[in-house]
């Protein structure tokens, strides 16, 4: 879908329309079929989230403007709750990643993100058009591509190199492998410090307990021993390098590895969750303070605070840690076919802190999508037997 960014600016209203109504109508096909007992810890999450948001919405009548308009943003657990159980359905009925489009998403983005980046100059007008915000000349050195931001792209696209796995894990083809390295490719052009951290933190889980061998998987256990030990050692040619390149995001990365208290989107991110706190604080901590009209929440930390307050941060700390152990004990349990299911799956629940502190992803409505078509995968073996 494209964003359209010179008329949009930075709303992506009819996106989100667009995918609620396709998600509204994916869960209409699916609804005879639907076994809501796969998705209870689903329900329960989006349910209490909703009452939580009635709650910070009647503390923030104070000090925010709220008019019918705010309606939708009111009822967001309610429109993200379809969304999921439409799109984690799908992912559990239906063949997604053996699917041929699955194949073509992915190198069409490649190709895409390749013009987008290495040939600027020739597609300036269409990319600015579509997708990319000319007002942002940061982005021009980073590969968007049809998500707008870095870290969005960078979000879709590892969770696209954890479905590749899959692929990989179960047929070891070589188109799989290919389509594998293309998504890391993406993740890395995003440029995204985050979600090339996921990146690197989830191939290494993925070599650790997949490898064979007892001297492997030692080396592999050393490897980031080795890394840490280098990064200190080599630290002025490896600042040199990052700083010389003129890229503003390597020259971002050598400020957070060397010069962590200068960084600034760090810096941002932990004053929002500082401002968020306060605000809640002010207004109610235990249910938030209000729906953050006009405020700047970009993690998860600072968004869950604000919206839901202290409650509704350690309601959603709790169903994290609910979702890691059941998705390590599916995996310990599971069978060989379904092992490459529970293992992207919990790879990706281990790596969400990561993921979801430069932006709200679960939540956002593209990014929602492929995150419920990895929720999917926890029940999607289950599907089997049916």
């Amino acid at each position: 879908l494209p964003l359209f960014p010179t008329f949009m600016r930075d709303s992506q209203i009819h996106v989100n329309v667009i995918t609620l109504v396709g998600s509204a109508v994916i869960m209409v096909l699916c609804c005879r079929k639907v076994k809501l007992s796969f998705f209870v810890l689903l329900i329960v999450y989006f349910f209490v989230l909703q009452i939580l948001l009635f709650l910070s919405s009647y503390f923030g009548l104070s000090h925010e403007d709220l008019r019918m308009s705010d309606i939708l943003s009111i009822l967001r657990p309610v429109l993200l709750f379809i969304i999921y159980l439409s799109m984690a359905e799908a992912s559990r009925r239906w063949n997604l990643i053996n699917s041929n489009l699955f194949i073509v998403i992915i190198v069409i983005s490649f190709f895409y993100a390749i013009v987008e980046v290495f040939f600027t100059h020739y597609s300036f007008d269409v990319i600015t058009f579509l997708y990319k915000r000319e007002y942002r000349p940061e982005l021009f050195f980073t590969a968007t591509t049809f998500f707008g931001t870095t870290y969005y792209s960078g979000y879709v696209f590892y969770c696209l190199y954890l479905l590749s796995f899959v692929r990989v894990y179960s047929q070891k083809k070589a188109v799989d492998k290919l389509l594998m390295l293309l998504t890391f490719i993406l993740v890395v052009l995003s440029l995204s410090k985050a979600m090339i951290a996921a990146l690197l933190v989830a191939t290494y889980l993925l070599y650790l307990i997949t490898l064979r061998g007892l001297l492997i998987k030692m080396v592999v256990v050393f490897l980031p021993f080795m890394m840490i030990a280098g990064l200190i050692l080599y630290e002025r040619n490896i600042s040199t390098f990052l700083m010389g390149t003129g890229i503003p995001a390597l020259k971002s990365l050598n400020v957070l590895l060397y010069n962590t208290q200068s960084s600034g989107t760090l810096n941002v991110r932990i004053e929002q969750i500082v401002h968020a706190f306060e605000s809640a604080q002010m207004f109610s901590p235990v249910f938030g303070a209000g729906l953050g009209k006009g405020v700047s929440l970009e993690s998860l930390p600072a968004s869950f605070l604000y919206r839901y307050g202290l409650l509704g941060l350690f309601f959603s700390l709790f169903i994290y840690i609910s979702l890691l152990l059941v998705s390590l004990y599916k995996l310990i349990r599971c069978g060989k076919e379904r092992y490459p299911f529970y293992l992207a799956f919990f790879v990706w629940v281990f790596t969400l802190p990561i993921t979801q502190f430069s932006g709200v992803m679960i939540e956002q409505s593209k990014m929602a999508f492929f995150s419920a078509i990895m929720l999917g995968l926890l029940v999607k073996p289950r599907c089997e037997n049916d």
